[in-house]
């Protein structure tokens, strides 16, 4: 699908390319196509190139040539999009369904806690970017029967791992922190690691899917975390 495309240069070293304004799988994999050709051209120039749910934003390391840099994007939207030279992963996340947040959120969607679970685990999350905190995924794909807006008093500690629903939106808690999402789970990986070369495994493109474990797997699970035997599962897709 071709989108037309608009230019913000909001400074001498930054432009950002923005498409239409809406949460889009195909606008996420053009982003992701252009900004390898991007990287792939001005590489030693550039400091970041940063994905929004619909910009992609570059930092050039000095002023650049605008009309240099649009004229070769816009030859981009010129050749047949392709995204084979995406390498996309399919990760399998799992979560023990206890968030103190389920009766709450079952209140609001008129669901069953059963039934908010089942249709947790339904999809597969698109993970647009990372934002409000290191390591927190931006996922798109929440079923509409789960909608439940932000709670009005943030807690003041979110425990790490925590998987929750804001709005129109589910995520993880990277780290501790508070927050105002409604808790309906908890996974024992630790999904953001300083340590580890990526930080965390999930790029934006891939996709985050969710399973149910009890408390005896979650034990299990976080034994082998620590033992360093666990290998967090995904599919190429």
């Amino acid at each position: 699908m071709t989108y037309k495309l608009s230019y913000k240069h909001i400074s001498p070293n930054i432009l950002e390319i923005c498409w239409p304004q809406e949460i889009s799988k195909d606008i996420l994999l053009q982003m992701m196509t252009y900004k390898k050709k991007i990287i792939s051209i001005w590489y030693e120039e550039l400091w970041d190139a940063h994905l929004g749910y619909h910009c992609l934003s570059l930092n050039f390391k000095e002023p650049f040539s605008l009309d240099e840099v649009i004229g070769q994007i816009e030859e981009f939207s010129q050749e047949k999009e392709t995204h084979s030279i995406l390498h996309r992963k399919r990760w399998q996340i799992p979560v023990l369904y206890q968030g103190k947040d389920l009766s709450r959120v079952a209140k609001i969607t008129k669901l069953s806690v059963n039934n908010i679970i089942e249709e947790h685990q339904k999809p597969s999350y698109l993970l647009h970017f990372f934002g409000f905190m290191p390591g927190f995924m931006y996922l798109g794909g929440l079923s509409e029967k789960l909608y439940a807006p932000r709670k009005d008093q943030p807690d003041p500690k979110i425990q790490k791992g925590s998987v929750a629903i804001g709005g129109q939106q589910t995520g993880i808690y990277p780290m501790d922190s508070p927050g105002g999402w409604n808790i309906i789970g908890l996974t024992p990986l630790q999904v953001f690691n300083l340590k580890e070369q990526p930080p965390i495994s999930a790029q934006p493109g891939d996709e985050i899917k969710f399973y149910s474990i009890d408390k005896k797997e979650f034990e299990a699970i976080s034994r082998s975390i620590i033992n360093q035997n666990y290998t967090l599962e995904y599919e190429t897709i």
